[in-house]
């Protein structure tokens, strides 16, 4: 660790040293002044007040430095005594105060040590420095505010530094003075990522792992002291990397006595919980009322060890909740999140929060707990499936094989491992059923296999457990339904559309006239999804509307509207409805917040990524794939489109090696049929662009082949549109005429199936226009993009017509073709497709003008998104994130995400800087 003498300015704090140099060679030249330094614990004080202190020496000034504490409150200007140490009359002050002082004799004190300092000055330029102010005698505050308001016009420059807590009236009035007279106030924020990472490298050199760099980021909430802990610390038990070390939690457990005993009792309550603690939840947990907390949490608040957002409170620094649980033994670790979880329960908390309690107690076994479970499991493995499988994993292994409840909590154990994606989940599920006595959850256990097969694509093997069901007596009309409508979806899959049309057909007939709501949404969905393999997707869309309206009807059956949701907003757009679209993604959006389902949460984000791409917010659209990426899903499509529109946006922007980096991610396995496929469209094309951007078309039309594959093509569906146009362009770019043609017959077909779906036509004559070198054929396409808002389709669409133009000797239309296209793209950042674009033209003749020589800001106000500038408006009026997701209908890890694209662009560090910023640009009157 640093010595405190070093000259070096502190990692992170450059600006805030060379602003207190400036003072003191200020003080040099003798203008006096009054600095005050800001910060939490460990935040870096002394250490930069030892690095000023280094500068005033080097200027050979006068220095006098001290630092006050707690066991001299109370003893008048013990404070200023330590600062002025060694001075012979500091001695008669001592003396003066000996024994009892009367205020008389105090005042007389303060008189004597007043004059002290101003004759200093008198003798030469001086520098006071007094640390932790905050543990100051009153008297010494008197003494300090009395020269502050004089040190302007002396060469006397103070400097303090103190801590939030505790609070003192006197340094509040000492800080009010110092802004009224222009006096320089240094706040040391929690250090950014960049700062942090810059740290850790100056502590184990370059050679530092990025898992200690994730575990400092994790824990140290951008505190120094706690940085350098983390770093230098010997390395614990801890074989993961993710926890700190133990001699770390001691002494981070060490600094926290300057807290209240009732502070201290609140913080450690809320460290019982996982995540962000509620007050509603600290009341019920510590049986005090809100009034009674209040206080309490303030003091904690204004310490920065915890942040208030919005109705949430969260620990800043992670290590510090880590080492408060460490300071518990075990037993009573055990027995206080037992009891934390009965009493949440009670509260009517989220189950979530009931359960990660439990999962914290292992001996938490007893009945009160089990019947907990058989009330909540269904939900709980919706919301988080991970938290319920080690759970009910944990509590059926515990319970005997006669046991009641066991089956049921078993039944739900087999949900939560489906939704996990587990190998041995179907093994574990069929074990379950076979052994099932009752004949209604056999078949419950039957149709969850059959769902569960599904999804990881086990098509044949869904088809026939679901027939196997059906040759059994089933327990009512409604199950046998509903294995026709399972049967239905299993047929689509295996590409047996017509068949599978039939039986579902079938199935929502026969549903229709029970009138059972769960019944009839299944057999409406299994149709819409055969429709849509056949091409009809019209249909397909009104058998998806009548699915979610016969699911309103039925609280069982909200994950299945959830999904029929999300389907018809992908549909929408994909028909080029955006309006309609984006209102079923909303209605998917507030229900995914109600069930709290992870899987569908990171549905509705990637969802919402497609819906923005399409339509040009590609900001939006990032911002979205972070809030999917931080979800923990086990959906093996998610990754497919996640990665791949990330690297699509990054190859499109020309940012070539993070989106190699993103496709990196998802390795060369091929994709399995099914949702992995139909997702796969952005993947495809960032392979194509990244290939082509090397300059290897023909390895780039590789990468579109799977378009012209008919098992692929069929799981693609709609999306197949979007990689055409691209191979009919690269196939005649390679003189691979008979790829050009197919791919230009593969969509002139899709339009012909689907007759109302301009888009298809529109795509269609785009292929043709390539194929034909025909301008008008690329216009239709042009006017069509441009009418229903598809920014990048457009774009490409304008650079083909500019192309064709430019064939046909028109070189002035091309131009400005050409030019409407940059403008696109502009518009989009996309600098990769403005380097293909000059290099199409520029052999036919076509430059461009300096109409879109353009560019977008980076920086300042100007660099904000449309989206970005709302939120920022928003901030400044004092929003919470949560009501900024309320106000613009975004996920609130989207308004995280833009706040901190918001923070990065303005080039500030405060929601605060934030709403100065928008005051400047946004003057009143």
């Amino acid at each position: 660790m640093s010595g405190l003498g070093d000259t070096v300015p502190p990692t992170g704090r450059g600006l805030r040293l060379a602003q207190l140099q400036a003072a003191i060679r200020a003080v040099a030249s003798g203008s006096g002044g009054f600095v005050l330094v800001d910060g939490e614990p460990g935040a870096g004080k002394s250490h930069l007040l030892s690095a000023g202190v280094a500068e005033a020496a080097r200027l050979g000034l006068r220095i006098h430095r001290g630092s006050a504490d707690d066991l001299g409150r109370d003893l008048p200007l013990s404070a200023l005594l330590d600062c002025l140490r060694g001075h012979p009359r500091c001695a008669e002050v001592v003396e003066l105060l000996g024994g009892e002082p009367p205020r008389a004799r105090v005042a007389a004190a303060v008189a004597r040590i007043t004059d002290l300092v101003l004759d200093l000055c008198a003798e030469a330029p001086l520098v006071l420095v007094l640390d932790d102010l905050q543990w100051a005698d009153e008297a010494s505050l008197l003494v300090w505010h009395r020269l502050s308001r004089n040190a302007e016009g002396l060469p006397l420059l103070l400097v303090g530094a103190r801590r939030p807590v505790p609070r003192r009236l006197a340094l509040d009035r000492l800080a009010q003075s110092l802004r009224e007279q222009g006096g320089l106030l240094i706040r040391l924020e929690p250090l950014t990522a960049e700062e942090t990472r810059r740290l850790v490298v100056e502590l184990q050199g370059a050679s530092g792992s990025p898992q200690l760099l994730d575990r400092v980021l994790a824990l140290a909430g951008g505190n120094p002291r706690y940085v350098r802990e983390l770093v230098t610390a010997p390395a614990g038990p801890d074989p993961d990397g993710r926890s700190a070390p133990p001699a770390v939690l001691r002494a981070v457990a060490g600094t926290l006595g300057f807290l209240s005993p009732a502070a201290f009792d609140v913080l450690r309550t809320a460290a019982l919980l996982e995540a962000d603690v509620t007050v509603r939840e600290l009341v019920a947990l510590t049986g005090r009322p809100a009034r009674e907390l209040l206080p309490v949490v303030e003091e904690i608040i204004a310490a920065s060890l915890l942040d208030a957002t919005g109705e949430s409170l969260a620990f800043r620094h992670g290590v510090v909740r880590e080492a408060l649980l460490a300071g518990l033994p075990d037993p009573l670790r055990s027995a206080l999140h037992r009891d934390a979880a009965r009493t949440l329960a009670e509260a009517r908390a989220q189950v979530t929060r009931v359960a990660e309690q439990l999962l914290a107690a292992p001996e938490a076994t007893d009945g009160w707990v089990t019947a907990w479970l058989v009330e909540h499991a269904e939900a709980l493995a919706v919301q988080a499936p991970a938290l319920a499988a080690a759970l009910l994993q944990r509590t059926v292994d515990r319970m005997e094989h006669s046991d009641p409840d066991r089956g049921c909590l078993e039944e739900h154990l087999g949900a939560a491992a489906f939704a996990l994606r587990r190998p041995e989940s179907a093994a574990l599920v069929r074990t379950l059923r076979d052994r099932a006595p009752e004949p209604g959850r056999r078949a419950s256990l039957t149709a969850l296999l059959v769902r569960g097969l599904v999804q990881r694509g086990s098509f044949a093997e869904a088809l026939n457990t679901v027939e196997e069901a059906l040759q059994e007596p089933s327990p009512s009309p409604q199950w046998s339904v509903r294995f026709t409508a399972l049967r239905a979806l299993a047929l689509a899959y295996l590409d047996r559309y017509a068949e599978a049309e039939e039986v579902a057909g079938t199935a929502v007939a026969r549903a229709e006239a029970l009138g059972d709501p769960v019944t009839r949404a299944q057999a409406q969905h299994s149709r819409s999804m055969a429709l849509l393999r056949l091409r009809r997707t019209a249909e397909a869309v009104t058998h998806m509307a009548a699915g979610i309206e016969a699911s309103r009807d039925s609280p069982e059956a909200a994950d299945l509207r959830l999904h029929l949701l999300l389907n018809q907003a992908d549909t929408l757009d994909a028909l080029d409805r955006p309006p309609e679209a984006r209102r079923a993604l909303e209605e998917a959006r507030e229900l995914a917040r109600c069930t709290g389902s992870t899987n569908r949460l990171a549905g509705v984000d990637a969802t919402s990524a497609v819906l923005a791409f399409w339509s040009g917010h590609w900001e939006q659209a990032e911002a979205d794939l972070a809030a999917a990426r931080s979800r923990q899903t086990a959906d093996a499509w998610m990754p497919v489109l996640v990665h791949g529109m990330s690297a699509l946006i990054l190859g499109h922007r020309d940012r070539r090696t993070e989106a190699r980096r993103s496709l990196g991610l998802l390795g060369d396995r091929p994709l399995a049929p099914g949702d992995a496929r139909a997702n796969s469209a952005c993947l495809l094309l960032a392979r194509a662009l990244l290939a082509e951007r090397d300059g290897s078309p023909a390895q780039a039309l590789e990468a579109l082949a799977p378009a012209l594959i008919t098992d692929y093509a069929a799981d693609l569906s709609l999306e197949r549109s979007r990689l055409l146009p691209d191979t009919v362009r690269l196939a005649l770019d390679t003189g691979n005429a008979e790829r050009a043609r197919a791919a230009m017959a593969a969509c002139a077909s899709d339009a012909a199936a689907e007759p109302g779906h301009e888009g298809l036509r529109a795509a269609a004559a785009r292929c043709r226009g390539l194929f034909e070198q025909d301008p008008d054929r690329l216009r239709e396409a042009v006017t069509y993009y441009e009418a229903v808002s598809r920014p990048l389709l457009l774009g490409q669409s304008l650079e083909d017509l500019a192309v064709a133009l430019a064939w046909r000797g028109a070189l002035d239309d091309a131009r400005d073709s050409l030019g409407r296209a940059v403008d696109v793209y502009l518009s989009l950042g996309a600098g990769w497709d403005i380097a293909r674009a000059d290099a199409r033209l520029r052999p036919l003749g076509v430059r461009r003008g300096r109409r879109s020589a353009r560019r977008r800001a980076t920086r300042g106000w100007e660099a904000l998104t449309p989206t970005e500038s709302k939120v920022a408006l928003l901030v400044a009026e004092g929003r919470s994130n949560p009501e900024i997701a309320s106000e613009l209908f975004l996920s609130r890890r989207t308004v995280q995400t833009h706040v901190s694209h918001i923070l990065a662009k303005l080039e500030v560090r405060s929601r605060t800087e934030v709403a100065r910023e928008v005051t400047v640009r946004q003057p009143s009157g």
